[in-house]
């Protein structure tokens, strides 16, 4: 692998770009993989995640006892998956 950042491109060989390459990869696949176990995005992930319909995904929203585990900006909606089932479990 080539330790010199100041070497051109031309003279750097495949194999020290996917060696140079590789490790920053997995690292990203590992986060991508933590935190699709730890969230779920929009109203479907969260009826996929509770077992139930998106009407009343929007019931418990209004009844506001999940909204602790909701993020919303705009229209991306980001849920947090314990969190959300601690709460669905203690729930009235």
């Amino acid at each position: 692998m080539c330790k010199d950042l100041n070497t051109r491109l031309i003279d750097v060989t495949l194999g020290d770009l996917l060696e140079y390459i590789t490790p920053s990869k997995q690292e990203f696949v590992k986060t991508l993989e933590y935190d699709e176990k730890k969230y779920v995005h929009g109203i479907d992930g969260i009826a996929e995640l509770l077992g139930c319909s998106k009407t009343m995904v929007g019931k418990y929203r209004r009844d506001g006892w999940i909204e602790p585990a909701i993020k919303q900006m705009g229209r991306k909606i980001v849920c947090d998956a314990p969190l959300a089932l601690e709460l669905f479990g203690k729930r009235k």
